[in-house]
């Protein structure tokens, strides 16, 4: 049996899964050795990026039998410097380097060939301002765009070239779920095609979910997928700028922020919206501490003001940026 000694995680039995799929999120689980688990514990191996976690511990694990990669399928013809991937239902959405975009065609190929499940293969030149919409081409695989992605038992409708949706914060859409109660009011500022909200609404039983967004397909897709969840009762789409929008609301439970490249802009609109804000914004790591001060700095109407109650990593971004969720308590 071919062993590797590795740091890991201990995770109780019962949440071992959610861990799992938080770890992967985070890109810090190694998918290339085998879980190890007994009667209490689930033991998850991760990588050495993770030493900031508390309480790893050591262990042998047996390497994953790994069968052959669309990386190493295309290595003979392309160049290293294929980053990672999503996939959104059948539909995988590569990030190619302008240096390799001409092997595009071969990448495309040799996803398909090596993933049985993906039946079209996208290439993510960059998420465009207007919307928020990644600008995609098919490289393979059907021509078409759209697709259903089931996250958490929930079914998400989405045409990828049309609507924003990315399936990297699925741990963090459970988190926030799990902190709403029965009967809460939720604002979903930038709902995109409703991920955040569904979740809520079918986990959570609020009495009201706002889903709003300015991208019409956007809100197409959210009104859809309300229905085809069975919460359309409960989750009311909204089309519009949310500075015009949530004015009008009221005092919301939660009120989510999900626009991390321009979310502090609206911040005043959700301190007076919200009793809690939960907030997400793509940052220099140097400058996590600075933005943490000003954003407690902020003011509503009233003197209303938001005190940091905890903030995490949810994705990394670039070598110098990360992804933070932040969660504010409005005094």
């Amino acid at each position: 049996m071919d062993t590797v000694s590795a740091m890991c995680v201990a995770v109780p039995r019962k949440k071992a899964e959610e861990a799992r799929q938080r770890l992967l999120d985070e890109g810090i689980l190694r998918t290339d050795l085998k879980i190890r688990h007994d009667n209490k514990y689930v033991y998850l191996p991760v990588m050495d990026v993770a030493v900031g976690i508390d309480d790893l511990i050591s262990m042998e694990f047996e390497r994953v039998k790994r069968r052959e990669s669309f990386r190493d399928l295309i290595s003979e013809k392309v160049p290293a410097g294929i980053s990672s991937f999503d996939v959104i239902g059948d539909i995988a959405v590569l990030r190619i380097p302008s240096e390799l975009m001409e092997y595009r065609e071969d990448i495309g190929n040799a996803m398909l060939s090596t993933n049985k499940s993906i039946k079209v293969v996208c290439v993510d030149r960059g998420v465009k301002q207007d919307y928020r919409l990644r600008d995609i081409e098919v490289i393979a695989g059907e021509n078409r765009t759209e697709t259903t992605h089931v996250e958490h038992g929930i079914k998400i409708k989405v045409d990828v070239a049309k609507a924003y949706y990315s399936p990297r914060l699925a741990s963090e859409r459970k988190r926030i779920a799990d902190m709403v109660k029965k009967g809460d009011i939720v604002i979903d500022m930038f709902a995109g095609v409703a991920p955040f909200s569904l979740l809520i609404a079918k986990m959570a039983k609020p009495s009201r979910v706002y889903a709003i967004d300015i991208n019409p397909v956007a809100v197409k897709y959210a009104s859809m997928n309300a229905k085809e969840n069975g919460v359309g009762d409960i989750v009311e789409v909204m089309e519009g700028d949310a500075r015009d929008v949530v004015p009008s609301l009221g005092r919301a439970d939660h009120v989510i922020m999900n626009l991390p490249h321009s979310a502090h802009e609206f911040l005043p609109v959700a301190i007076n919206a919200g009793k809690m804000v939960h907030y997400y914004e793509i940052i220099e790591k140097s400058k996590i501490d600075e933005r943490l001060e000003r954003l407690e700095s902020e003011e509503g109407k009233d003197g209303k003001k938001a005190n940091v109650k905890e903030w995490r990593v949810v994705g990394g971004y670039s070598p110098s940026r990360v992804k933070i969720g932040v969660d504010m308590v409005i005094r």
